[in-house]
């Protein structure tokens, strides 16, 4: 699984995982927030994962960059 947190001041809305800058699966709408990755469908090396969130008040913000190694027997 991958999660996400929140800090924010005025409710969440939803948050969108993305995978080497691609959105990854759907939108999660509801906290916590969270995707399963199955990486068998991905390529081994190095990737890029984010969380893109959004609120109502109409802001939105993308997560630090964390990079994880996909090793698929």
């Amino acid at each position: 699984f991958i999660d996400a947190n929140d800090s924010e001041n005025v409710g969440v809305l939803g948050v969108r995982f993305r995978l080497d800058f691609v959105n990854f699966g759907a939108e999660d709408t509801t906290a916590p927030y969270f995707i399963s990755w199955n990486t068998s469908a991905t390529t081994n090396g190095p990737h890029d994962l984010t969380a893109f969130a959004r609120d109502a008040a109409g802001n939105n913000a993308t997560s630090a960059i964390v990079t994880v190694n996909v090793v698929n027997p």
